[in-house]
C-alpha cells in the first residue's frame, strides 16, 4: 500500500528545508543590522528584499502544502489503523478555526505521536519527538505571530525586534521540519509493519488450509 501522504512529505520537506535556509540568511542579516547600520546597508540591503519575498512566497506555497499534506498523513493513519481517533477533516478543523487550534494544534502531533508509541514496535522514537515538540510548536508560532505584528505596526523598527523575529522564525521553521520528518518516517514505519502482519496472517492461514486439506494418515503398529 503506498501512503497517500508520501509524495507531499518529499515536497513539503524540500519547501522547509529552503526556508530554514532563507531563515537563515534573514537572521544573519539582521545581526548586521542590529551590529552596524552602515555594513548592512552596503553589504547586505540588495539581497535582504529578495530574501524576503523569497521567503513570503514559499511561505504561502507550504502553508497550502501543508494543509493538504495532514489532510493525506490522517487518511493514512485511519488506513493503517482504523480504530484512529480523528479524521482528516476533523484535523484540518484543529487547525484552521481559530481559537480552537491553541488546543488543536498540539492535539495533532500529540494524538499522532501517542499512537505510534502506544500501537508500533519501531516508531517509538518518532513517537517521542511528535509529542515533546507539539507544545513547542504552538508557543513558537504564537511568538512569532505576536511579533511579526509589533514589527508591522512598529513606527520605527528596532533592531533588536527584528532580530529576534527572525530568530523565532528559524526555530519555528526547524520545529515544522523536525515534525514532517518524524510524522512521515512514522508512517513508513507503520505501514511496514502493518504490512508485514498482514502477510504474516496470510501464511499462517495458508498453512492451516493445506493443513486441513491433508488426508489422515494411520501408521501401522
Amino acid at each position: 500500500m503506498k501512503l497517500k501522504s508520501e509524495t507531499l512529505s518529499n515536497v513539503l520537506k524540500i519547501l522547509l528545508w529552503v526556508l530554514v535556509g532563507l531563515a537563515c540568511a534573514d537572521l544573519v542579516s539582521s545581526i548586521m543590522y542590529t551590529a552596524s547600520l552602515e555594513a548592512f546597508t552596503a553589504y547586505i540591503y540588495d539581497y535582504y528584499g529578495f530574501i524576503e519575498i523569497v521567503s513570503s512566497v514559499l511561505y504561502y506555497i507550504a502553508a497550502v502544502i501543508y494543509l493538504i499534506w495532514i489532510y493525506c498523513v490522517h487518511l493514512d493513519l485511519k488506513a493503517l489503523f482504523p480504530s484512529f481517533a480523528r479524521t482528516p477533516g476533523k484535523s484540518l478543523a484543529c487547525i484552521l478555526i481559530p481559537v480552537y487550534n491553541l488546543f488543536g494544534i498540539p492535539s495533532i502531533y500529540r494524538m499522532i505521536g501517542r499512537w505510534y508509541l502506544d500501537d508500533t514496535n519501531g516508531a517509538k522514537k518518532e513517537g517521542r519527538w511528535n509529542c515533546s515538540l507539539a507544545l513547542p510548536l504552538l508557543l513558537f508560532m504564537m511568538l512569532s505571530n505576536g511579533l511579526g505584528r509589533m514589527v508591522n505596526q512598529a513606527d520605527e523598527l528596532s533592531g533588536s525586534m527584528i532580530l529576534i523575529l527572525s530568530f523565532v522564525t528559524l526555530i519555528l521553521y526547524v520545529i515544522f521540519l523536525i515534525l514532517c520528518i518524524q510524522v512521515s518516517r512514522g508512517l513508513h514505519i507503520a505501514r511496514l509493519e502493518v504490512f508485514s502482519r498482514q502477510s504474516t496472517d496470510v501464511n499462517a492461514d495458508n498453512f492451516e488450509a493445506s493443513l486441513a486439506g491433508q488426508p489422515n494418515v494411520t501408521h501401522p503398529l
